[in-house]
């Protein structure tokens, strides 16, 4: 199956990870409410097993919402207790990966929605990053 995107970006070995999107709302359709999904494949992953990660949704600077997740899909071996539990990714149709970073309603109000993936103190590496999509729930 074809992407959409002729470029994607591979994670090849950080420490840090700090992803960072925006839409303005006057490109979506007003008195919606919508979800922010982060679009991944993993490829000779490391470091993502036990490594929380922090996802943030806020709309114009405000009215943000917080969740640690996982990125790591599987569930094999022991996990640290930092890990278990945490929401994990679910595998779409195309065979990419999602996980859901937050929702928000579009007041049709001009205002800018942000979108954040975080996550430090571990090495890391194999995270091939599709994009963020936007869509409605």
């Amino acid at each position: 199956m074809l992407d959409r995107f002729l470029e994607v970006a591979y994670l090849r070995h950080v420490r840090w990870l700090e992803i960072r999107g925006m839409i303005n709302n006057l490109a979506l359709s007003p008195n919606t409410q919508y979800a922010a999904y982060l679009v991944f494949k993993m490829f000779g992953s490391y470091g993502f097993r036990n490594c929380p990660l922090e996802l943030t949704i806020g709309v114009g600077g405000s009215h943000s919402s917080t969740k640690i997740v996982r990125l790591d899909p599987n569930v094999k071996g022991r996990l640290h207790n930092r890990v278990v539990g945490l929401q994990r990714p679910s595998v779409r149709s195309d065979g990419w990966l999602e996980i859901e970073i937050g929702e928000f309603v579009n007041s049709g109000l001009e205002d800018e929605v942000q979108m954040n993936v975080k996550g430090a103190s571990k090495w890391k590496r194999g995270l091939l990053l599709e994009g963020i999509e936007v869509r409605p729930k």
